[in-house]
C-alpha cells in the first residue's frame, strides 16, 4: 500500500506540474469555437484577397497582351510603310529622271558652247566678264530647275505617304477598337 501511495503520489504532482496552476486568471485559453471563427474569418479573408490578385492578374494579362498586338501590328506596319516609301520613292525618281536628263542635256549643250567661245577666242576682259557671267546665270538657272524637280518629287513622295499613313493609323485604329 505504502508503494501504491507514493506512485499516485508521484502520478499527481507531475499532472499538476504538466497542466500548471489551474485556478491563475491570466490564462490564455480561447475556447475552440472563437478559434474556429477567427480562423474562418482568416479564410475567408485571404481567399478574397487571392481573388482580387486573380482578377488583377487577369486584367494586367489581357492590358500586357493588348499592348503585345498593338505593338506586333505597328510593328509590321512600319515594315510595309518602309517598303512603300522606298516603292514611291522609285517611282518618282524615275518619272523626274527623264525631266533631269532632258534638263541637263539643255544646259550641258549651252554652256559648252559658251565655255569653248571663252577658251577659244581672245577678248577683251569686258566680253570674257559678260561671257563668265552668262555661263554662271546658266548655271544658277539649271541649278533652280533641277531644285524644283526635286521638290515637286519630294512632294509627290510625301503625297503619297501621307495618304498611307493615314489609312495605316485606320487600319491600327479599327484593331485597337476589336481588343478588350
Amino acid at each position: 500500500m505504502g508503494k501504491g501511495l507514493l506512485i499516485m503520489f508521484v502520478l499527481g504532482t507531475l499532472c499538476v506540474s504538466a497542466c500548471g496552476d489551474v485556478h491563475k486568471k491570466d490564462s490564455k485559453s480561447v475556447p475552440v469555437k472563437q478559434e474556429k471563427i477567427v480562423f474562418n474569418e482568416t479564410k475567408v479573408e485571404t481567399i478574397a484577397r487571392l481573388q482580387e490578385l486573380r482578377k488583377l492578374s487577369e486584367e494586367n494579362y489581357m492590358v500586357a497582351d493588348a499592348n503585345t498586338r498593338m505593338v506586333e501590328l505597328r510593328g509590321r506596319e512600319m515594315a510595309q510603310l518602309k517598303k512603300y516609301r522606298i516603292q514611291v520613292e522609285q517611282e518618282a525618281e524615275e518619272y523626274i529622271s527623264t525631266q533631269k536628263k532632258q534638263l541637263e542635256e539643255e544646259y550641258q549643250l549651252r554652256m559648252f558652247n559658251l565655255r569653248m567661245q571663252l577658251d577659244s577666242l581672245k577678248m577683251r576682259s569686258k566680253n570674257r566678264e559678260q561671257l563668265e557671267n552668262e555661263i554662271e546665270d546658266l548655271r544658277l538657272e539649271r541649278e533652280a530647275k533641277l531644285a524644283i524637280l526635286e521638290e515637286r518629287k519630294q512632294n509627290y513622295v510625301n503625297l503619297k505617304i501621307k495618304v498611307y499613313k493615314q489609312a495605316m493609323q485606320e487600319r491600327l485604329d479599327a484593331e485597337a477598337a476589336k481588343l478588350p
